[in-house]
């Protein structure tokens, strides 16, 4: 609660709001645009344009990078810390707050769906099966990216470090799939099943596979944990 009411209450995270629900949107509406007059797949157009996972890594970046990073910059941290919490109970609050804000963020493209049901006759016919497996691959691939920024930030006292770091880690995930044909197929297919988009691939068009569930559920418990042992850490410093 604390940390989801400073969220709400600073413009900046209406803004943030306000610019990822536009930029999404003219994501979406060139991706109709591009395919008017012909049969399409729902996937194509909710789940498939690069505007959408560019504003996801940025949203990603944004909301996390002050969590942990500037409660040590001011040095509130030792204030928190005294309180009847525990490491984990920290970690965990400050987590649920950015997923929420992530979820509230992103919640208005549901709309999508009931707009290409009314309006859209090249469409093909509406399959909510692919909407609702679209929609797990996207949070859990938000849910990796903010446990990847919320460890960022605690390794910094600055934001914008945390920003930096955060938004680094993203770019040599994205850089995995340009490099799948460089390396040997064992390499290769490694690469390529941290690659996202491959399993944006599959889960948008309704092929659900438990590997990238535990893939990014096991990347999230490793960076909560690896989050809480570097808040820990401070006792030692």
């Amino acid at each position: 609660r604390r940390e989801l009411s400073s969220y709400l209450v600073s413009p900046a995270a209406f803004i943030t709001m306000f610019v990822a629900l536009v930029w999404t949107g003219i994501g979406f509406c060139w991706a109709v645009s591009s395919y008017r007059g012909e049969s399409v797949r729902v996937d194509v157009l909710l789940f498939l344009p690069t505007t959408l996972w560019g504003m996801v890594a940025i949203a990603a970046t944004v909301i996390p990078m002050r969590l942990l990073a500037e409660e040590k910059r001011s040095g509130t941290i030792e204030a928190l810390m005294t309180m009847p919490v525990t490491e984990v109970q920290v970690v965990l609050g400050k987590y649920a707050a950015a997923l929420t804000l992530f979820v509230l963020m992103f919640a208005p493209t549901v709309a999508y769906v009931p707009i290409l049901k009314e309006f859209s006759s090249g469409m093909e016919r509406l399959d909510y099966n692919t909407v609702l497996s679209g929609y797990l691959i996207f949070f859990l691939i938000g849910s990796f990216y903010l446990s990847v920024g919320l460890f960022m930030s605690a390794l910094s006292n600055s934001q914008v470090v945390a920003a930096i770091l955060t938004f680094c880690v993203f770019f040599l995930i994205f850089l995995a799939g340009a490099l799948t044909k460089v390396f040997g197929s064992a390499a290769g297919a490694v690469l390529e099943y941290i690659f996202p988009f491959s399993h944006i691939y599959d889960f948008s068009r309704g092929v659900v596979d438990t590997g990238p569930i535990v893939f990014y559920l096991s990347g999230v418990a490793l960076m909560l944990f690896s989050t809480v042992k570097a808040v820990e850490s401070r006792r030692w410093i």
